[in-house]
């Protein structure tokens, strides 16, 4: 199922270099703790340790199936496995779902539940309480199968004010909660027009980066998405969709580039170096770069063929390949996974194993490899003594830290806080006893 030829394109040296050194290079950076005495001596000996709290990194998932299942430990079990793989969380805003009938949307926790869409209001609680940063999706997407609502009126004109008028419902109750959005969504392949898509009034792509600039705050990040033909690069649309916005002023503050691989033979074909190698990953992200705006790797869909002991590790190896390339490429911002669980992908798309979870919430070996290098290859955990000068330098990943001192006084033990971000040295200062 993984060949040598993969095996090979994926431990070339060169590659290897290419992924650790960005990795060194684009999601680390440097740290100091400053020890000194209240009369401002440097301490010298003084015990420090620093423990990464959190990643500056979105690495999330749709949330889709938050409280969708009928037995309330399975529904504790999902949303505990969420939480502890990421730190990010897509959030469902499909109008035909949101708002199945005019003037009734289904924001609020006790709404009519539909299955993969819990109201907004439960997704942001939950977020809130486990400190899940997260993501708006999606305003504007003229697909009819899972995004217009029936009722729209079909002249593009008399849609026009419903359009407006659910942007700025969303901006008023969610712009304060959720900073990064898609606002337009698949809008260059073929089932953005009629009959698959719904009619769209003219230029309706910048109108939507209007409506987002009007309704939502000024510090929300406001995203194009689109499907994972945004990889090839030998077709231009979706670059010139981006040109063309960005030359009408559109805010677009990040590119979505979705990557599904719905079926096991694509699966397949990656395993055996003839879809996706990473040359050609690095050359689309290259690419999308010259816009200079961050990249979300926004919708992956990998499956496991036939959950058998040879898929699972197929699905395993390729996840943690894919991701360790898109984390070291100085442009992506954020990674996010699509279904968690088996089972709980969208109709007619549940057919294949592409969940990291089996159907009992039960990790598979892809959980467990996306695991490790979130939480512990990509964190970092340091110690050592301040030296002369009081000062104990370090190097880890962007994020924040606790950091912990012990002098062997009366204040050992004291606790400070330090965040380490891209383009800067970090330093904090400890007085201590």
């Amino acid at each position: 199922m993984i060949n040598q030829t993969y095996r090979d394109l994926w431990n070339d040296p060169e590659l290897q270099a290419r992924i650790e050194e960005g990795i060194r290079r684009n999601r680390q950076s440097g740290g100091t703790i400053r020890t000194l005495s209240f009369d401002d001596k440097p301490l010298a000996g003084v015990k420090i340790r620093v423990r990464q709290h959190n990643s500056s990194f979105h690495l999330g998932a749709n949330i889709f199936k938050l409280g969708d299942y009928p037995d309330a430990e399975v529904n504790r079990q999902y949303a505990d496995a969420y939480c502890d793989l990421f730190n990010g969380a897509t959030v469902p805003f499909y109008w035909r779902t949101l708002e199945p009938e005019p003037g009734r949307p289904r924001y609020h926790a006790h709404s009519v539940p539909i299955a993969r869409r819990p109201s907004p209001d439960s997704v942001v609680e939950f977020c809130q309480k486990r400190g899940l940063r997260m993501h708006g999706h999606t305003l504007v997407w003229p697909f009819r199968k899972w995004s217009t609502p029936d009722w729209l009126p079909e002249n593009p004109a008399e849609a026009i004010p419903f359009w407006e008028k659910r942007f700025r419902e969303i901006g008023e109750l969610y712009g304060h909660a959720i900073k990064s959005w898609d606002v337009l969504n698949e809008a260059v392949y073929p089932h953005a027009r009629p009959p698959l898509g719904h009619p769209m009034f003219e230029n309706y792509e910048r109108q939507a980066f209007a409506w987002a600039e009007q309704f939502l705050p000024g510090d929300c990040r406001l995203d194009i998405n689109e499907t994972t033909g945004s990889w090839n690069l030998h077709d231009p649309q979706y670059t010139r969709l981006i040109e063309r916005l960005l030359g009408g002023n559109a805010r677009i503050g990040g590119i979505g580039m979705q990557f599904h691989l719905f079926s096991d033979a694509e699966l397949l074909q990656v395993g055996q170096g003839q879809k996706f190698p990473p040359a050609e990953l690095f050359a689309a992200l290259d690419h999308y770069e010259k816009f200079r705006l961050p990249i979300h790797v926004s919708e992956i869909t990998l499956t496991a063929p036939g959950n058998t002991a040879e898929g699972l590790q197929a699905q395993a190896e390729v996840a943690r390949n894919f991701y360790r390339l898109w984390f070291s490429h100085p442009a992506v911002s954020g990674i996010s996974w699509w279904n968690l669980p088996d089972g709980g992908a969208a109709p007619g798309e549940e057919k294949v194993y592409s969940g990291l979870l089996f159907a009992d919430m039960s990790p598979k070996p892809a959980y467990a490899e996306l695991q490790n290098l979130f939480r512990h290859e990509w964190r970092t955990e340091v110690s050592g003594v301040t030296d002369a000068e009081g000062n104990f330098h370090f190097r880890g990943f962007h994020g924040t830290y606790l950091v912990e001192t012990d002098n062997g006084k009366n204040d050992a033990g004291i606790q400070s806080a330090i965040t380490l971000e891209p383009g800067t040295e970090a330093c904090t200062v400890i007085g201590l006893l």
